[in-house]
């Protein structure tokens, strides 16, 4: 009976529709409206993100802020791709209608594009996590 429970456990946990998130992060969502955060960045397609994202945004990891990821893509994204993402204070998103608009590479922080250059990610990070809504 035990290793039957733990058989039906562990076939629960694999199948979490398209694309399983990191262990420490919530399900992958499917949208059905735009997305509207405070943080978001968007993935047009299955390439590699900008490689200064996650770090810069790891350095934030203490504070309030949570980047949301939005993969606008017409497949969904595999477990590879969201694990190019990790960390409790991520979100990922899946929007195969397009409804969130696209950032064209850049962080939107607050409705304001941020180009991905390590200073203006940082100040923009700084500004929204000492002056929250």
């Amino acid at each position: 009976m035990k290793y039957v429970l733990c058989f039906l456990v562990l076939l629960v946990s694999c199948s979490t529709g398209p694309g399983s998130t990191p262990m420490e992060q919530d399900g992958l969502k499917i949208l059905d409206q735009p997305l509207s955060a405070e943080i978001v960045y968007s993935m047009d397609n299955l390439s590699a993100p900008n490689e200064l994202l996650v770090p810069i945004f790891d350095e934030y990891r203490r504070t309030p802020l949570i980047l949301h990821i939005v993969w606008r893509t017409t497949d969904p994204p595999q477990p590879t791709h969201l694990a190019q993402f990790p960390g409790k204070k991520t979100k990922q998103f899946w929007d195969p209608k397009h409804l969130t608009p696209s950032t064209d590479s850049k962080l939107r922080v607050r409705n304001n594009l941020i180009p991905m250059d390590r200073l203006a990610l940082r100040m923009a990070l700084a500004r929204a996590a000492a002056f929250p809504n």
